[in-house]
């Protein structure tokens, strides 16, 4: 309970909003784009990194309520979101000394766990075709004949992935660009100071 405590202080809590607000931004980036992209856990990722799985978890529930007012089919997501910010949370606690390696893993776990838990969803919410940009990318497969769960996993497999690697890359270029003296009023934000990495 006291590491829960800990977890929400003041300046995390105080940064909640700037992470939907972020997560806000992409969602509605992608959806004026109509394009197989999410970008809607660049903020989620972001706080995860600095105050942890729970506060990441927090942040996630919120955009896909708020998201959820313009693309309903988010709601269903509310898993993917907490997921994320479980798996990002846990890696900040590993101090990896390079940037670009923590970049790398980060990207390709998250991709695993998003994808996996993804089409998990979308295969019994939607019977694998969700009303979005990635739904026509999983129609256009079963046209040229891939069976539905197949093609669903596969599309979810192209989202996610260039997905992933924008939301990670972003992320983590909005934490190295905070001063050292920012970055240690967070829980984990000393993994983050300059010199420290």
């Amino acid at each position: 309970m006291k590491s829960l405590k800990e977890d929400f202080s003041l300046m995390s809590s105080l940064l909640i909003p700037v992470a939907v607000a972020i997560n806000f931004t992409g969602f509605t980036i992608a959806k004026m784009l109509n394009v197989p992209l999410f970008l809607d856990s660049i903020g989620t990722v972001f706080i995860s990194l600095l105050a942890g799985p729970w506060v990441g978890s927090v942040a996630a529930i919120i955009t896909s309520i708020v998201t959820g007012g313009l693309a309903p089919e988010n709601l269903a997501f509310i898993p993917v979101g907490i997921l994320i910010a479980v798996v990002m949370g846990t890696l900040t606690r590993f101090k990896m000394k390079n940037y670009v390696v923590k970049i790398v893993v980060c990207t390709l776990i998250l991709t695993i766990v998003s994808i996996s838990s993804s089409t998990l969803i979308t295969i019994l919410m939607y019977g694998g075709i969700t009303p979005n940009a990635t739904g026509v990318l999983t129609s256009f497969f079963v046209k040229q004949g891939i069976s539905l769960k197949v093609a669903a996993t596969l599309s979810n497999f192209i989202s996610e992935i260039g997905d992933k690697v924008i939301t990670v890359v972003i992320a983590m270029l909005i934490v190295k660009s905070m001063s050292d003296r920012y970055l240690i009023k967070f829980k984990y934000g000393e993994n983050y100071i300059h010199g420290t990495k």
